[in-house]
């Protein structure tokens, strides 16, 4: 190696080097897997919509996770997908809409559920945004 490159190699290797401790590696992107995206759900439902009970912070995140894979819902679908029974379905269901996170529309007989315009902008962050990015609805 020529004595001529020896400075230049080394000012610019240790540039680097200073540059990379300056800089944190960004952080790993938020998992998708179902159970890391509810205790995202329940940990925004509890900050941001006063939902303390975790038994309810599960009901309503497993109820809000079937609305973001189906455009909408019956009741029969989200019962299921919350694993309640016909009657706390019910009063989770009205729960979603009074939080303002879901709202219903009455075709003939049956009701179909959907997300609200400013629930699905507040989820897509909780969901898949950066870890300190949990917006309130």
């Amino acid at each position: 190696m020529p004595v001529s490159e020896a400075p230049a190699s080394l000012a610019t290797a240790f540039a680097q080097r200073l540059a990379a401790r300056d800089n944190p590696p960004p952080a790993p992107p938020l998992s998708q897997e179902p159970a890391a995206v509810l205790a995202r759900l329940g940990t925004w439902l509890a900050a941001h919509h006063a939902v303390r009970d975790v038994r309810s912070q599960g009901r309503l995140g497993r109820m809000l996770l079937a609305l973001m894979q189906a455009p909408e819902c019956g009741h029969a679908d989200l019962r299921r997908a919350a694993g309640l029974t016909e009657r706390a379905a019910g009063r989770s269901s009205q729960r979603l809409h009074q939080l303002g996170l879901a709202t219903w529309e009455q075709r003939s007989y049956w009701r179909y559920w959907r997300l609200t315009r400013a629930a699905e902008d507040a989820l897509l962050l909780v969901v898949a945004g950066p870890e300190g990015a949990i917006p309130p609805v």
